[in-house]
């Protein structure tokens, strides 16, 4: 007998055992039982929360002929039938790759026949959402005078895709993401049944992985035991999807924001010789830059990690800062785009770390005993100390204050310099009036105020000057020079050039 894949032969096939859908099953159970079966039915959800195993559910219900309240008997010849898919009477479509107006009008013609076998012919439309303009309006003729004996069930995973004319004929479901917990649940009923070995970490790692799919998460077990054969531990599984454990995610994000480049680099190529996959990898660390995130202000997610590696993370949150965390969570995002244009995923992963790091954070790391989530030795991250301004050279320091300030403020220091730091006075001289009078906004001004407290001492005091001024210059209260030099202004040369813009001057009527 030909192997049948473990999502198939562990398919729902009633309504009690639809997993994390209840509300949906008990009010199509009460339209079974009270006869109130609508003629058009329109599910949506994201991929693998039950939509279609739904829809054949219904289908057996409505043409059970031995039906216990609303469940199926799963044993009569219409429900064997159904659930074998030999029942001339299901019709399912792929509206993938039957999305013309010419298979929509064919299904015109064929529903005024009445059911060769069962009592009610029904149609499920898979991924309604790629019809046709054409094939919707056609569609909705049918929908709007429908045959007594049709019922019409439209899948998608995108319902805003669906003409409101379309959606207001159907009763809508909306299916859920399953949770994490349910997911874990089943995927252990279906290795006890299967008599396989698989400890409770990798099934609680499969179902993180299935990001509420039932579907990919039994997929992937199946995946994983005729791979592993009849035992799979987590070590395992780790090695098997190419992820890398709780411990490296921690190690490499610690080294990120430590700013220790050589050593990021190295985790890196350590993963890479193991065979790790780079977009897992992100995958990972996009987890645990959130779950750092989250700890270091006192939420404590139930995807997380768990055991050592959580403790770490929260500890590395802590210390880097929700900002750096974020830069760093948003680069990693910005990556997605370019992969799938095929760029190289190990260099655009490196440059993307590197160009993330910002001034070393000097963080204690100390070896911690490993958990039963977390196996090996872990880097519990501490608190940062400060680093002593007078460490760091003039270059450094500059540099240091620029990386503190977000991005639109860091852009006016562009073209400007740190002249001096004497008596807690820094001296900031631009090179563009513009540059300079923008700074002055108070928002501006407090964020550089507060930047440069961190990088020079809670003493510091601002002095901001343009390069024209001579020395003894006072804090900056002059408009900016003429119209010339807003035009030579790099920021206005750049947006003048992305916009195909020129520069005009306006001349008031009476001045020649």
């Amino acid at each position: 007998m030909a192997y049948q894949t473990l999502y198939l032969k562990y398919r729902s096939q009633k309504f009690g055992e639809l997993v994390g859908q209840d509300a949906i099953a008990q009010t199509l159970k009460n339209a079974v039982e009270q006869g109130r079966v609508a003629h058009a039915y329109l599910f949506s959800g994201v991929r693998g929360t039950g939509k279609t195993s739904t829809a054949r559910i219904l289908a057996k219900a409505i043409n059970c002929l031995d039906r216990k309240g609303a469940e199926p008997c799963g044993v009569c010849a219409n429900c064997v039938e159904i659930g074998t898919g030999a029942a001339v009477d299901l019709i399912e479509i792929d509206a993938a790759s039957n999305r013309g107006i010419d298979e929509i009008r064919d299904l015109r013609e064929r529903v005024k026949y009445l059911p060769a076998v069962l009592k009610v012919k029904v149609y499920i439309i898979d991924e309604a959402h790629m019809l046709t303009t054409e094939a919707f309006n056609a569609l909705l003729k049918t929908l709007e005078e429908p045959p007594a004996h049709v019922v019409f069930v439209l899948a998608t995973t995108e319902p805003h895709k669906i003409p409101l004319t379309v959606a207001s004929r159907c009763q809508r479901f909306d299916f859920r993401r399953i949770e994490t917990g349910a997911i874990a649940a089943r995927l252990a009923m279906i290795v006890e049944r299967e008599a396989v070995k698989v400890d409770p970490q990798s099934l609680a790692l499969l179902a993180r992985l299935a990001r509420g799919s039932m579907r990919d998460g039994i997929t992937l077990l199946d995946q994983l035991i005729s791979q592993a054969g009849e035992e799979l531990t987590v070590q395992r599984t780790h090695e098997l999807l190419g992820l890398a454990d709780p411990d490296a995610l921690v190690r490499l994000l610690g080294y990120v924001v430590e700013g220790d480049g050589a050593r990021t680099l190295g985790e890196l190529q350590t993963f890479y010789d193991a065979g790790g996959d780079v977009r897992q990898l992100v995958r990972g660390l996009l987890g645990a830059i959130r779950e750092a995130a989250l700890r270091s202000v006192g939420y404590q997610d139930a995807e997380g990690l768990g055991g050592a590696a959580s403790a770490g993370l929260e500890k590395l949150g802590r210390a880097a800062g929700r900002n750096t965390l974020l830069a760093l969570w948003k680069g990693l995002m910005e990556m997605e785009p370019e992969l799938r244009k095929g760029a190289d995923a190990r260099l655009l992963l490196e440059v993307t770390l590197l160009s993330n790091m910002s001034q070393p954070v000097p963080v204690t790391v100390a070896p911690a005993a490993a958990s039963v989530e977390a196996v090996g030795v872990e880097r519990v991250i501490e608190a940062p100390m400060a680093p002593e301004p007078a460490v760091l050279g003039p270059d450094a320091r500059w540099e240091a204050l620029k990386n503190r300030l977000p991005k639109p403020i860091a852009s006016l220091l562009m073209d400007a310099r740190l002249a001096t730091v004497r008596d807690a006075l820094v001296r900031v001289e631009f090179r563009y009036p513009a540059h300079a009078e923008l700074m002055q906004k108070p928002n501006n001004r407090d964020a550089l105020l507060a930047a440069a407290r961190e990088v020079f001492g809670a003493e510091a005091r601002l002095e901001l000057v343009t390069a024209e001024k001579p020395p003894g210059s006072s804090t900056i209260a002059a408009p900016p020079r003429a119209a010339a030099s807003i035009a030579d202004d790099p920021l206005v040369k750049e947006a003048m050039n992305r916009f195909d813009a020129t520069n005009v001057r306006v001349t008031p009527r009476g001045r020649g």
